[in-house]
């Protein structure tokens, strides 16, 4: 349920930062709460917890994973989940920029929380090529019919593919 996740979520972070960072300051409690309430109220801890998951199993299996890239890297939760590797405090990063309000617009449903997928944040992770396979399988045997493979297809102006060719 929504507050099992909630709460475990957090204990997950707390376990994390205090691994990650040793003493966990006041600043940095703050900056822990303010972004697990925003996960909270946003619909967002169980993404958090299937991504740890998921991210940790395949550094178990020995499968190259980036470091985390993109707005990701601005949250302190998904810091200290090992979700990411970049110190968002460190480096003065906003999370913001990641998980807000104005980014996330949620409808509820029967107690079912439908999050509009136009404007969902996610972790650009990068997992090795050649033994991603075995992360997906993973996933889809964790998560037996509760999984798809979504596809992202762009197109370029003419003047733009000829940019790309060269790089």
């Amino acid at each position: 349920n929504g507050s099992g996740e909630n709460e475990y979520l957090k204990h997950l972070t707390f376990q994390g930062a205090k691994k990650r960072y040793g003493k966990v300051s006041n600043e940095l409690r703050e900056r822990i709460e303010f972004e697990l309430e925003t996960i909270k109220n946003t619909g967002y801890p169980g993404y958090f917890l299937i991504v740890e998951d998921f991210i940790k199993k395949a550094r178990e299996m020995n499968v190259s994973v980036g470091p985390g890239r993109g707005s990701a890297a601005g949250s302190v939760v998904a810091y200290c989940l090992w979700i990411t590797n970049i110190d968002p405090i460190k480096y003065d990063l906003f999370f913001e920029r990641f998980v807000s309000k104005s980014r996330a617009k949620k409808t509820i449903v029967d107690d079912i929380t439908y999050l509009d997928g136009s404007l969902l944040a996610d972790v650009d992770y990068d997992i090795s090529y050649d033994r991603r396979a075995q992360v997906i399988k993973y996933i889809e045997e964790k998560h037996k019919g509760k999984t798809c493979k979504l596809l992202t297809l762009n197109t370029l102006s003419s003047k733009l593919c000829v940019k790309e060719c060269g790089k």
